[in-house]
């Protein structure tokens, strides 16, 4: 009966610590010496009114487009640099619209301090 005991007690336990051990495993933290940055951010339709289609950013290493459904329909882009250098740099990202016009915006790309990766960048065109 002892036996019996101790065998349900290790089986009640065990997938309490398998949880924990799940639990554990995804909350990793990014590395902030990582090359890569996810980009990410609101992009404005055109000023004559076109929807964006293409949203494109090209640095000194690396060019990265987003062409998702989210760039037209909900007016979010998102791209991810793998080649981002220690030192900021200045990017360019063009907005391509559904009639072929674009907009252009240049801002920084850095590294994020600490253990974040994403970078928020909205997107305008510029004012006139």
């Amino acid at each position: 009966m002892r036996n019996r005991v101790a065998i349900l007690a290790f089986v009640a336990v065990l997938p309490l610590t398998g949880a924990a051990t799940v639990t554990a495993a995804s909350q990793a933290v990014a590395d902030s010496g990582s090359p890569n940055v996810t980009v990410k951010g609101d992009v404005d339709d055109c000023p004559n009114g076109g929807s964006p289609m293409v949203v494109s950013i090209k640095s000194a290493q690396e060019t990265r487009k987003d062409k998702s459904p989210n760039v037209t329909d909900a007016g979010e882009y998102k791209v991810t640099f793998k080649k981002v250098p220690t030192r900021a740099q200045s990017v360019t990202a063009t907005v391509t619209c559904d009639d072929g016009k674009s907009y252009a915006q240049t801002f920084t790309l850095e590294r994020p301090e600490g253990a974040n990766t994403t970078l928020a960048v909205d997107l305008a065109p510029p004012s006139r």
